[in-house]
Formats: structure tokens, C-alpha cells, sequence
């Protein structure tokens, strides 16, 4: 069992956006694929906040932008968006008049063990 809660906390130098990704079995009932990806949590330096990990599952997943162009990224790939987002890793296609459009890109997200870390600290 991983931990109930996560935080991150801004030890850069800018403003820090984070999107995360944690399992959710609604998801999967939805379309197959359990997890949920959220963001953004907006972090000015010095600034920590936490997020549920309410499956208490053992790996969580985050992707992160600085206001200078720095970022967190890994190997695991999931869409987001400009605005601030929830969504089931998969759907994302919207009907616009009747024409399909997809205003989400995709990126990587890192690991977190849970079991480890209670969190993730952004450094330069």
C-alpha cells in the first residue's frame, strides 16, 4: 500500500505547474483504462501542496513546467491541456460542430513509489 496523500513542493526559482496521474477504478469502469490525470497545481517557490491518493496505490506520476522553460518529465506518456484538467487517461476527443477536436497533448510523467516518497521536491 502506498501512501493516502503526496505533496509537492517548489524548491526552484519560478513558478511550477504540475499535472499528476493516480489510479482511480472509475476510469476503468468508464473506458477500460483506471487512471485519472489532473493538473494543474500552481507552486510559487517555496510553496508545497498535497493531492489525494485515495486507492492509496503504490505509484503515483507527475509531469511538471516552470514559468522559465525548465520541466520534469519520464517515459510515461498521458495527455493534458493549457487549461486546468481532469480527465481518464483515455478520452479526451471533444465534438465541436459536429468535428472532432482533441485540445490535449501528450507528455511524460515520471514515477513516484509511494512507499518511498511521500513526495516530490523541485530542484534546479
Amino acid at each position: 500500500m502506498g501512501a493516502s496523500t503526496v505533496q509537492f513542493h517548489n524548491s526552484y526559482t519560478t513558478v511550477i505547474y504540475v499535472a499528476y496521474m493516480r489510479l482511480d477504478y472509475a476510469c476503468g469502469d468508464e473506458c477500460g483504462d483506471p487512471w485519472d490525470v489532473l493538473g494543474w497545481v500552481r507552486l510559487s517557490p517555496g510553496d508545497s501542496q498535497s493531492r489525494a491518493n485515495p486507492t492509496n496505490n503504490k505509484y503515483y506520476y507527475y509531469y511538471a513546467e516552470a514559468t522559465d522553460g525548465a520541466y520534469w518529465a519520464g517515459p510515461y506518456v498521458a495527455e493534458v491541456t493549457s487549461d486546468r484538467f481532469e480527465k481518464c487517461t483515455c478520452l479526451g476527443v471533444i465534438v465541436e460542430n459536429g468535428e472532432p477536436s482533441n485540445p490535449y497533448y501528450d507528455v511524460g510523467f515520471r514515477e513516484l513509489d509511494t512507499d518511498a516518497y511521500g513526495g516530490v521536491n523541485f530542484t534546479p
